[in-house]
């Protein structure tokens, strides 16, 4: 797979993967090449980074990284010049290098082109242009260096891309033809936009914005599988050089994936597991603790108050957020007829919100969260705030869901202090803390926070009519903690 290969040897690219957090701070590891582990002695380097800050981490793992190519460079200078040529270039054969030069060329202009449409594209680009020299020149240490080939060929598409010189990526004009034949495994733009046409429509308008543009995007057509997944790796090579967030960069894989999936014959497509890239993007799909942090209580109780004295209008629902556990589109995605009444397995009548009632993203969390009275009008208030049409489209619907989460998550986020790793989710977060507090087992908490049971997945789905009693002594117990 030689993007692949393209992409596991940019020394940017692979940054993500060299910074570890522990105790809350991060710091910088990566393993040294055999022949400069054999020089040095060792076999890691290290380096504490000294910050909290996951941005700060970055631009600190930069210049750490230029420390540690010095290293290289001055441990393969006294090596025997039959090794130190060994570990050069990667070993791609020139057909390799050749074949895969437009689809590195075509991906890197798109994601050069994207780039500047934000403010700071000039030192951006400067900065990858430096980069690419070096990379042309072979000044990169061993285990790092992209073929030089192909670094000139990124060189020149950046040159054309400052010159405005495009025209080879042009849409072909209407009166064009446009070839539609399939070799081998290879598919054309047409069978893909059928697939593509299908699995949009079994999600909702935000997913498909999203996919169809990630699609073009990254995507180039006609194209066999191994082409595509190398074009997929390149794309996560170039956002997490960008600083984008490992969990972020997994999604779009992931999405991608999926869709790929979906054509004739490339059932197998997957992630690949072997590379810096590749571990990277995969860390990006763990159930990292590190992720999911709560609110000190205390701090979000101060955050409602401000809410409260700043912006009234939102105070009932990051209330009821923090008090029920709930997704914030969960609650802000219904209107008044998620508000209703339940009758158990023994005859009990009582009030409950009917979570995901409306499904989406949601639909598998579908649960009835029993309601305290003095939150009543709460909920009310909150569920007539969603204010559609009987006629709404889906996209005028996903449009206003959207715009609700918006309006409240930024307000909250300012009053955190813009603390990195918290949000508005992460009251959910607090109310699974505080659910463990007040005595509620593992089982317990999932159920009220809408996770999949423990146990059989058949036997998690039978019924559904039990008792509510224990999950609103929980909640009652929890609301002692969060007062109006």
């Amino acid at each position: 797979m030689p993007l692949a290969n393209a992409c596991d040897t940019c020394i940017i690219g692979v940054l993500m993967s060299y910074i570890t957090r522990r105790d809350g701070r991060y710091s910088y590891r990566r393993k040294f090449p055999k022949s400069v582990a054999a020089a040095v002695g060792r076999a890691e380097y290290r380096k504490a980074l000294g910050t909290a800050d996951r941005s700060e981490a970055l631009k600190l793992a930069r210049a750490v990284s230029v420390e540690f190519d010095r290293i290289c460079e001055a441990a393969v200078a006294g090596l025997p010049q039959s090794e130190n040529t060994a570990s050069g270039v990667p070993s791609q054969s020139a057909a390799d290098v050749l074949s895969s030069l437009d689809a590195v060329v075509r991906s890197f202009t798109l994601d050069v082109v994207d780039r500047m449409s934000r403010s700071n594209w000039r030192t951006e680009v400067e900065w990858r242009k430096q980069a690419l020299e070096a990379h042309a020149q072979g000044q990169m240490p061993p285990g790092v260096q992209m073929h030089p080939v192909t670094a000139r060929a990124a060189l020149r598409a950046l040159d054309d891309i400052l010159e405005g010189n495009l025209t080879q990526f042009c849409a072909p004009t209407p009166g064009e033809a446009v070839t539609a034949v399939t070799t081998g495994d290879t598919i054309t733009e047409a069978t893909f936009q059928t697939v593509l046409d299908d699995y949009c429509e079994g999600v909702g308008p935000s997913r498909v914005q999203k996919m169809r543009s990630l699609t073009r995007r990254v995507l180039v057509w006609p194209s066999s599988q191994s082409e595509q997944l190398d074009r997929v790796m390149l794309y996560c090579a170039e956002r997490l050089e960008a600083g984008g967030k490992a969990t972020s960069v997994h999604g779009d894989a992931a999405g991608l994936i999926t869709v790929l999936r979906r054509v004739p014959g490339w059932q197998s497509a997957t992630l690949p597991k072997v590379g810096a890239v590749a571990r990277a993007v995969r860390s990006g799909g763990g159930m990292n603790v590190n992720q999911r942090e709560s609110i000190p209580l205390e701090q979000m109780l101060n955050v409602h108050a401000e809410i409260h004295r700043q912006a009234p209008v939102h105070h009932s629902t990051v209330l009821l957020l923090a008090r029920y556990g709930l997704r914030p589109g969960e609650l802000l995605q219904e209107g008044p007829e998620a508000l209703g009444y339940r009758v158990d397995i023994l005859g009990n009548r009582e009030l409950v919100f009917k979570a995901a009632l409306t499904g989406g993203k949601n639909a598998a969390s579908r649960r009835d969260i029993p309601v305290h009275a003095d939150d009543v009008e709460l909920f009310k208030e909150v569920l007539g705030g969603l204010d559609l049409a009987s006629d709404a489209t889906p996209v005028q619907r996903d449009k206003r869901i959207r715009q609700r989460v918006q309006n409240v998550s930024r307000i909250f986020s300012r009053l955190l202090g813009h603390q990195e790793g918290l949000s508005l989710y992460s009251q959910r977060h607090t109310l699974a803390d505080l659910l463990r507090e007040v005595g509620a087992t593992p089982d317990e908490v999932g159920g009220i926070l809408g996770h999949t049971a423990t146990g059989s997945k058949a036997t998690s789905i039978y019924g559904g009519k039990q008792s509510l009693s224990r999950p609103r002594e929980l909640l009652a117990k929890v609301r002692e903690h969060i007062p109006d």
